[in-house]
């Protein structure tokens, strides 16, 4: 229940923030890759071998989430990312936050795959 403001305080779990070439490392040695993004913005473009869990749905999925592996949360800009790691921190889970998102993998010169729209 105070989960929410200690965050807001900067008193909640601090997550370790990772580079991408740093994500890429962890992703080699068997952690798993969450986008917390929209099932839309997926379809746009998604980060491959990623799988998607939207942070509007991580309540109540996250304990689908492996707990022997690390977990690595990435969104587009930082907010939710920064969110769903700490959420997942509290529930005990070794988490870090893929600093600069799929943005950040990109220009890192990393895969991205590049989806499109049906109109």
């Amino acid at each position: 229940m105070w989960g929410w403001f200690k965050n807001l305080l900067g008193l909640g779990p601090r997550v370790p923030r990772i580079s991408a070439l740093e994500a890429q490392e962890k992703l080699r040695a068997g952690a798993l890759l969450i986008d917390v993004r929209t099932p839309l913005e997926r379809k746009l473009s998604k980060i491959p071998g990623s799988q998607g869990l939207p942070l509007a749905e991580l309540a109540r999925r996250w304990e689908s989430l492996p707990k022997d592996r690390p977990i690595i949360c990435f969104c587009e800009s930082g907010r939710r990312r920064q969110q769903a790691a700490e959420f997942l921190a509290e529930k005990g889970l070794e988490v870090y936050n893929l600093a600069g998102g799929i943005s950040a993998w990109q220009a890192a010169g990393l895969p991205v795959k590049k989806g499109d729209l049906q109109r």
